[in-house]
């Protein structure tokens, strides 16, 4: 965030208080805490007077491969992690919903492996550290509005040690009509007025709910945050180790970018003061959208699963009222079901961004088996299918015998974007595709049992009929269904 950002949150300007007055009031009709409607003033502030978020090429470097450790190189860190270990929590952001794929509720209740869904294998994850360790390693889920009841009545049975909550509750921001910057209204469904402001409020949820000095109280020093829909990231204990060891506050894993993650957010530093900083592609300007994607020039991916010193954290926030997070502003329409409904725009901000702001951050080179994300089904394909193992710690890892990435999916959203019509498509399960260069799958195509996929495929079917393909089939090449 420019500095200039952190003055909005006391900005008395006239016209911002008499335009905030609707949003103000709206917001404590909905007990939000003060210190949220300050910050949303804030962001808003920065909308209203012309601020975009944007992150031009001339304000930061990029960031090269020997400026960063691996993961391979911290290994010996692995046998000084009893350390550490019991000063150890581990947050999952669970706020997603999967309207990409056509659900209403937590994506993380999707089945993925072994007829279980995400929240199912996380669980499982955190049972096995406890068993290893024999250590009650704390497990939070950060839910949303949208997620939270679903997701609790799925891990109600999950206890953990001082009876420290099992969740916390993400923040809401109003939605901002584009029309005329006025609080966006949908009688239809109220509950749309409302967007979940990215996993950046992480920081601030922690501290209004009261979890933060909660686990300080009880001596929990470091913690560990990834996404529920990522299965490759789970507790390192070389990473932990590392963490305590060498002092730092914040660790970000990245990861090298390849095309498929060309849209996601990149490291870099910072020109005006060296530090480490994530650029998002909502805030890049879009006359710089092409070297944005060049993956050989910003060559390292945010995960977006970090480690965080708690106490390092409350000090930043006491500092600034706040942490310090870059605006990301999404225009999208306010029913994203419906495209005839009015644009408007949501503020969020990522929780990446924050790196910047702790003094002694740093990130960390890992390989790409501890990023798995699910989030489309062109995703949910690859996950279930041979390109992916699921190991005895009970993470999703790429399979060994592959030795090339992750070939480009692309199924026909006609038949494929929603998670009934792929699980009626591939209700005999995932063909293999370990042999598999690039997929694409034009019209209505059902897959039957033990399908082989190799090289370059294309399968077309124009009839306007559903086509199965037969049990055992093995394809490649272009195929005319």
């Amino acid at each position: 965030m420019k500095e200039d950002t952190l003055e909005c949150v006391s900005n008395t300007d006239p016209d911002l208080m008499q335009i905030f007055k609707p949003y103000a009031l709206k917001m404590e009709e909905q007990s939000l805490p003060p210190i949220v409607v300050n910050l949303f003033k804030c962001y808003f502030s920065q909308l209203l007077y012309g601020s975009q978020g944007k992150l031009t090429r001339q304000e930061i470097l990029p960031v090269e491969e020997r400026e960063l450790e691996s993961l391979q190189s911290i290994s010996e860190y692995r046998n000084r992690v009893d350390e550490a270990i019991s000063e150890l929590v581990v947050i999952k952001l669970n706020g997603g919903l999967g309207t990409s794929m056509g659900l209403e509720k937590a994506k993380s209740l999707i089945k993925v492996r072994d007829d279980k869904s995400f929240l199912e294998l996380i669980v499982d994850q955190i049972n096995i550290l406890r068993e290893k360790y024999q250590t009650s390693i704390p497990l939070l889920f950060m839910n949303s509005f949208r997620t939270h009841m679903d997701t609790m009545l799925e891990v109600s049975d999950i206890e953990n040690p001082y009876h420290l909550p099992q969740a916390f509750l993400q923040h809401k921001y109003p939605k901002i009509f584009v029309e005329d910057l006025s609080p966006a209204k949908w009688q239809e469904n109220p509950e749309l007025e409302w967007n979940p402001p990215g996993h950046g409020d992480i920081f601030t949820a922690l501290v209004t709910s009261g979890v933060l000095s909660n686990l300080l109280d009880k001596g929990y020093k470091y913690a560990f945050i990834s996404n529920s829909d990522n299965l490759g990231a789970t507790m390192d204990e070389s990473i932990l180790a590392y963490l305590k060891l060498q002092e730092f506050t914040f660790l970000m894993e990245v990861t090298p970018r390849t095309a498929t993650d060309r849209k996601g957010g990149h490291l870099c530093r910072l020109l005006k003061n060296n530090r480490l900083a994530v650029r998002e592609i909502a805030q890049c300007p879009d006359n710089e959208l092409d070297e944005f994607m060049n993956v050989q020039k910003y060559c390292f991916f945010n995960t977006n699963s970090i480690w965080l010193n708690l106490e390092e954290m409350e000090k930043v926030f006491i500092r600034h009222s706040m942490i310090p997070l870059d605006l990301i502003i999404n225009s999208k329409n306010l029913d994203p079901r419906n495209s005839d409904s009015p644009k408007v725009y949501q503020l969020e901000t990522a929780m990446g961004s924050a790196i910047s702001a702790f003094d002694h951050a740093g990130a960390l080179n890992v390989p790409r088996d501890r990023f798995a994300p699910v989030k489309t089904t062109n995703d949910l394909l690859a996950i279930k299918s041979d390109l992916y193992m699921l190991t005895d710690m009970k993470t999703i890892i790429p399979n060994p015998e592959r030795k090339t990435p992750v070939p480009d999916i692309q199924l026909d959203s006609a038949y494929y974007k929603n998670i009934d019509q792929f699980e009626a498509r591939f209700s005999k399960g995932a063909p293999s595709l370990l042999e598999c260069e690039y997929l694409k799958v034009e019209g209505d195509v059902v897959f039957g049992q033990n399908v082989r996929l190799r090289g370059r495929v294309v399968l077309r079917n124009n009839t306007g009929q559903p086509v199965r393909i037969e049990d055992g089939s093995v394809l490649e090449g272009e195929v005319n269904l």
